[in-house]
């Protein structure tokens, strides 16, 4: 990542346990039509590879690669890989700002949850068209936060989210990416960008409440007066604490998803 970008989610166990829920047939469903058995392909953003290894099969025996910034996760992608057995995916670590590749290395690319945490999407997206074969095929996938759906909906968990997207705006993501990719496909230099949007449904509902919840919380208690969050310490454990309560009674949790797909240009 760029200079004062942070991985807002972080790498801790709440973490990895809310990566590994990923899959292909839900969060890639929007490409897999596209897919033919003997592509190679390229997951930026892998973390810990569940999707990635759904890729590998939908173009077994074509070659799969999956990159991540964080050594961590690409050692569990790996551990994973074995533990299925699969024979045509690698892992490497990397930035999707940099990617170790020659241009036109691949014929699809492939990008979940990545770009809304990105300083410069635009750059990140120029350089997945640097690897692509000409013609070659971008999928991406990022939320917008301003589409949640949650039941029962109350007034500080309105302000609870509101507080964990300052956050993601302060390490220098941009929560309401998801609305952008398509402008941001066709700048990058991609044709026949279509776009479609789907609804994540959490069936943990805890899961995700405590994964924003703890990183709200690591946040403010490395500043515990933070103009940029709007609220201090105690404001934020109070919000947090009523949130964890509402979760264990909460019927829904849903996050909207925009995805894009677009080709390379010749």
């Amino acid at each position: 990542m760029k200079s004062h970008e942070v991985y807002t989610p972080g790498y801790d166990e709440t973490a990895v346990r809310y990566m590994m829920r990923r899959h292909a047939s839900r969060d890639a469903a929007f490409l897999l039509p596209h897919l033919r058995k003997d592509m190679r392909l390229l997951d930026c953003g892998c973390g810990p590879g569940t999707i990635t290894l759904g890729l590998a099969e939908a173009v077994s025996p074509g070659q799969v690669v999956g990159l991540d910034l964080e050594a961590s996760q690409i050692d569990l992608a790996r551990s994973l890989a074995v533990k299925r057995g699969l024979k045509n995916v690698e892992f490497k670590v990397g930035s999707i700002y940099e990617l170790p590749f020659a241009r036109h290395s691949f014929d699809v690319v492939f990008a979940h949850a990545l770009l809304e945490h990105l300083r410069d999407p635009l750059a990140a997206l120029r350089e997945l068209g640097r690897v692509l074969k000409p013609g070659g095929m971008a999928g991406v996938s990022s939320p917008d936060w301003s589409g949640n759906l949650m039941a029962p909906r109350n007034e500080d968990l309105v302000e609870f989210i509101e507080v964990y997207k300052r956050l993601q705006i302060r390490n220098g993501g941009n929560p309401y990416v998801g609305r952008e990719l398509g402008r941001l496909m066709a700048e990058a230099g991609f044709s026949a960008v279509t776009v479609t949007a789907m609804y994540d449904c959490y069936e943990d509902i805890g899961l995700i409440a405590e994964l924003l919840a703890g990183r709200l919380e690591g946040a403010v208690k490395k500043e515990p007066v933070s103009e940029s969050l709007g609220h201090n310490l105690a404001a934020i454990e109070g919000l947090c604490g009523t949130v964890r309560k509402w979760a264990k009674d909460a019927t829904l949790f849903a996050q909207s998803f925009v995805e894009a797909v677009g080709r390379a240009g010749v």
